[in-house]
């Protein structure tokens, strides 16, 4: 029950981000008794409603722009990075201008 709080908290403080805790409380969810299932479910259903409200809420003023980077480019790092890493602890790149 405290794991499950616990991730509930997590999507209150931000929703977007967080948003994977309520997939982790759903994969928990048949592990609860099912007095803890029906004290949570408001909770849970709240939490859904504040994802989906977060994700169709424009973005905020002066936020930057989305990256077209996806995940799979940010996940593949260059061969430079890879020989700068084990040599130096740290990546080669200078941090990308503003």
């Amino acid at each position: 029950m405290n794991e499950a709080l616990s991730l509930l908290a997590d999507v209150f403080d931000d929703p977007i981000n967080n948003a994977w805790a309520l997939d982790e409380l759903r994969a928990q969810w048949r592990d609860l008794a099912p007095e803890e299932r029906d004290a949570l479910t408001p909770l849970a259903k709240l939490a859904a409603q504040r994802i989906a409200e977060a994700k169709a809420a424009p973005p905020p003023e002066g936020a930057p722009a989305p990256s077209s980077a996806t995940d799979a480019d940010l996940a593949i790092p260059t061969e430079a990075e890879l020989r700068g890493a084990l040599r130096f602890g740290v990546s080669p790149s200078p941090p990308p201008a503003d």
